[in-house]
């Protein structure tokens, strides 16, 4: 079982090749809202090592210093992997530390650096790996496209609000 809770996300990520664009646009939503797993180096400086525990999984509630893991893709592009769950890191057989963050981090994380990458791809190497530019990811983020989503999901709450009365 994963510890994270991307269902909904994955679900979505099946139909990509048949999604309408009102589709595709609520696949984004969700998208953004995600926490997903992402392969990190990170630097041993920023960790308490005596604290760690290194048979599990480890909640650290200071900040940690790490860059973005990437590979050279066909054609030279720079991609960073990005995963629903665990299933989908073992698949893939990578060696290397992750950590779960929520796109926002992400894309905080990505703006400062953004010319040094060139896509995103989830769950590179499965079925429906969705692959999305790192111009198209940042765009995720514009605050007029963030306050016109949340608007529409409020929307589409208080509808279903009215038929269930």
């Amino acid at each position: 079982m994963s510890i994270l809770y991307n269902d909904k996300l994955e679900s979505l990520m099946k139909i990509q090749s048949e999604m309408s664009e009102e589709e595709n646009e609520h696949f984004l939503n969700e998208f953004r809202k995600s926490e997903l797993l992402v392969p990190l180096q990170i630097e041993l400086d920023s960790l308490d090592l005596e604290n760690m525990n290194l048979d599990g999984l480890n909640e650290i509630n200071k900040e940690v210093k790490f860059h973005l893991k990437s590979f050279i893709g066909p054609n030279e592009i720079k991609v960073i992997p990005i995963f629903t769950d665990e299933e989908n890191i073992q698949d893939v057989q990578m060696n290397t530390t992750v950590g779960s963050l929520f796109m926002r981090d992400l894309y905080k994380s990505i703006l400062p650096i953004q010319d040094n990458f060139d896509q995103i791809i989830i769950n590179p190497s499965a079925e429906n790996e969705y692959k999305i530019s790192i111009d198209d990811f940042l765009s995720l983020f514009d605050e007029e496209r963030e306050f016109e989503d949340m608007m529409k999901e409020i929307e589409e709450e208080m509808l279903e609000d009215e038929n269930m009365d």
